[in-house]
């Protein structure tokens, strides 16, 4: 079963919430870059919620999502503008055939794993071809349970020798994780993800560097991180350096940025809402007398710094 039939993607809160901060960081970096005259690629499955942000908040007009051939006629279907080009075929295909010397950004959104060997080759090979102040955004899944305790012989393997079998030479070293676990899996995954894509752009020889600022970790069931950045030049460099959204947004820099919404009724919303926003954090005592019951403190705490983003569902009778 192919996962958007298990999955509307449309629906997920944190993965929601993910998008339109990537997307508001976006806006604020078209005041360097004009992204309206780039073209965007990426896996926008049956729903194209990134395409549809895409092309309303960056303005851009050409728009490419990869799609496994037999899935194609579906999404062709349900793409929602007609200047959407789904291509058939597995991503590598359409990457190669792309005219990287136009800017772009570009969004590989898988929902597997370092187990499928596309994560890493996939991004190393855009790396390798993007063309300066262009972004790259990589979503990979983090679950422990993908990394191989086994080789090919069913001689048992230890996570660190689990990962080199995966990754070669982009796997870690005890070293740099002395320990993996799935309290630091998903940095593990992260920092091996983006120093896949500097190695493959370096050895490009195309000169610049990967700057990596969209870099987020959510679970809304399985546990997913997002790495990305932007390729510059010295031009493209001085200014994303300048940029205000760059200079000042608290949603990016180099590390992993945890997202987490709590699951909230439409009413416990509104009571929130009417408390925020506060200089103080919410208080959990507070809260109980004005809802009746008790939400934790954490949950608080999150819903507080994501309030604007949180995602809205309702139900409309056609």
């Amino acid at each position: 079963m192919a996962s958007f039939e298990a999955i509307n993607y449309s629906l997920r809160p944190n993965k929601c919430v993910e998008r339109k901060i990537i997307f508001e960081t976006l806006a604020g970096l078209s005041s360097s870059f004009d992204f309206s005259k780039y073209q965007y690629l990426g896996m926008g499955s049956m729903w194209f919620v990134d395409f549809v942000l895409a092309h309303k908040s960056l303005g851009i007009e050409e728009l490419v999502s990869f799609e496994l051939a037999q899935y194609s006629p579906r999404a062709i279907f349900n793409r929602p503008y007609k200047n959407i080009k789904v291509f058939a075929g597995p991503a590598s295909e359409g990457i190669e055939i792309t005219d990287w010397a136009k800017p772009s950004i570009v969004w590989l959104d898988y929902d597997c794993g370092p187990e499928n060997s596309a994560v890493f080759e996939d991004s190393a090979t855009v790396a390798s071809k993007i063309s300066p102040g262009s972004i790259l955004m990589v979503t990979a899944n983090a679950h422990m349970g993908r990394i191989p305790n086994k080789d090919a012989d069913e001689n048992p393997l230890n996570r660190h020798e689990g990962l080199e079998l995966l990754l070669g030479d982009a796997a870690p070293s005890s070293e740099e994780f002395k320990h993996i676990n799935q309290k630091n899996y998903h940095n593990v995954l992260a920092t091996c993800l983006t120093r896949h894509i500097e190695r493959a752009h370096r050895r490009s020889g195309r000169g610049g560097k990967f700057v990596s600022f969209l870099n987020y970790y959510y679970k809304d069931n399985a546990p997913m991180i997002t790495v990305g950045g932007m390729f510059v030049d010295e031009e493209s460099d001085t200014k994303l350096k300048e940029n205000r959204c760059f200079l000042n947004s608290e949603y990016i820099g180099p590390a992993l940025y945890p997202i987490q919404v709590p699951p909230l009724t439409h009413r416990e919303r509104i009571s929130l809402d009417a408390l925020l926003p506060s200089t103080e954090r919410l208080d959990e005592a507070e809260v109980m007398k004005r809802l009746g019951f008790k939400l934790d403190q954490s949950q608080l705490d999150d819903y507080a710094k994501f309030y604007k983003l949180y995602p809205s569902y309702g139900e409309v009778v056609l």
